[in-house]
């Protein structure tokens, strides 16, 4: 019932923002430049992903990025970061774009990552490897598994008048030797570390 009644509510703010057309003063897409987020995070090396200007138009901007960063041990976990701004079309939970890929998906929960950061965890298969992902999205403070809860936090300050902002973070690694468990911590230990700095490279 709970659930219900959040959606019929998050459905008559997303009306009311549509029709109201209600001007905004903030929209921090242009000035947020998501790629400055450090390749070097403690023992962590990161290099950039070369996406196509066809993955652009879909996702309808270019504020992004998909980076590998690399320990010590040489372990390789995947950072992707969107940053979308007032722009919600260009944000959805990644298993669209995983199952459109002819990948299949197993093993969904949420769970705990940081001390602030819950996510949306599953993994992902196909004929040469499995990976584990996990993802959030963000707006503003909010930090959240949540897509609609995110969604609705946006059209909320934009009919208000205060600064708009969304953002999705993926992470991703190998499941090596079917060691789930390991993969796991792997991302909790990177996310840890990232944290921090998705305040600031991520406002």
């Amino acid at each position: 019932m709970k659930n219900k009644s959040f959606i019929v509510v998050a459905m008559i703010l997303v009306v009311v923002a549509v029709i109201a057309n209600k001007p905004y003063k903030f929209d921090l897409s242009e000035s947020v430049k998501v790629n400055d987020f450090p390749k070097t995070i403690g023992e962590w090396r990161g290099e950039d992903m070369a996406l196509s200007e066809r993955d652009y138009e879909i996702l309808e901007t270019k504020n992004l990025f998909v980076r590998d960063y690399k320990n010590k041990n040489g372990d390789s976990v995947y950072l992707y970061i969107i940053y979308a701004g007032d722009n919600r079309r260009a944000l959805h939970p990644p298993e669209v774009c995983y199952t459109g890929g002819g990948a299949t998906i197993a093993e969904k929960s949420v769970i705990p990552m940081t001390g602030s950061i819950t996510a949306n965890k599953f993994t992902i298969e196909d004929k040469n490897s499995r990976q584990l992902v996990v993802y959030w999205f963000k707006s503003t403070s909010l930090n959240t598994y949540n897509f609609l809860k995110q969604q609705l936090k946006i059209v909320t300050d934009r009919m208000l008048g205060r600064k708009t902002s969304g953002a999705l973070i993926r992470v991703s690694t190998e499941i090596k030797g079917g060691r789930e468990a390991a993969a796991l911590e792997l991302i909790r230990s990177f996310c840890s570390q990232i944290g921090p700095l998705l305040a600031k490279y991520v406002p």
